[in-house]
């Protein structure tokens, strides 16, 4: 009617637009190619550019009011006027340390025992090998899951933790002559 047409912006022209901002936040590295994943969860699924700020006119189509998030992570972003808190937002909620804790969190929750603790009682006490486990964890939520979330990654960390506690036991059972 008014010539006025949203143009869909595209997630490539996005993560283009914003590139070094998010290397200077320390949200990506140099060395990660985005194409095309969350900027929150670095998930794959459901992945497209939305508003930083919703409904703010003109700028609403503009590539400086856009970011690319999942659908998961668009539920999870505030709506604020202020783009710097949603920023702010994604600075503090995108590492792999916060994944990592709020995984943790809900594995204590779920279990009433920490992650920590399972791997203490296992006899586990190097820092690389807990180092390790986050990583294994993470990896594996971020290829095999959809959706990233505190409750899908304590479920893996179960898992990963009963793989572990199978292997001491079987290794146990080896050395001290108890193998069939």
């Amino acid at each position: 009617m008014f010539g006025l047409v949203a143009k869909k912006t595209g997630v490539k022209e996005v993560e283009e637009y914003w590139a070094s901002t998010l290397v200077d936040m320390g949200i990506c590295d140099v060395e990660d190619n985005l194409s095309g994943c969350c900027w929150r969860c670095k998930s794959s699924f459901a992945v497209s550019a939305c508003q930083i700020v919703n409904k703010i006119w003109p700028l609403s189509y503009s590539l400086s009011n856009k970011m690319v998030l999942c659908q998961s992570c668009q539920i999870e972003k505030p709506l604020v006027k202020n783009p710097d808190l949603v920023w702010n937002w994604l600075e503090n909620e995108s590492g792999q340390l916060f994944w990592a804790k709020q995984g943790m969190s809900e594995y204590e929750r779920r279990y009433e025992k920490s992650v920590l603790q399972e791997l203490w009682d296992m006899g586990i006490r190097n820092s690389s090998e807990v180092e390790s486990l986050v990583e294994r964890v993470l990896k594996s939520v971020r290829i095999n899951c959809q959706i990233i979330n505190q409750s899908t990654l304590a479920n893996v960390f179960r898992s990963e933790i009963v793989v572990m506690q199978k292997e001491m036991m079987e290794n146990f059972e080896e050395n001290n002559g108890y193998a069939s």
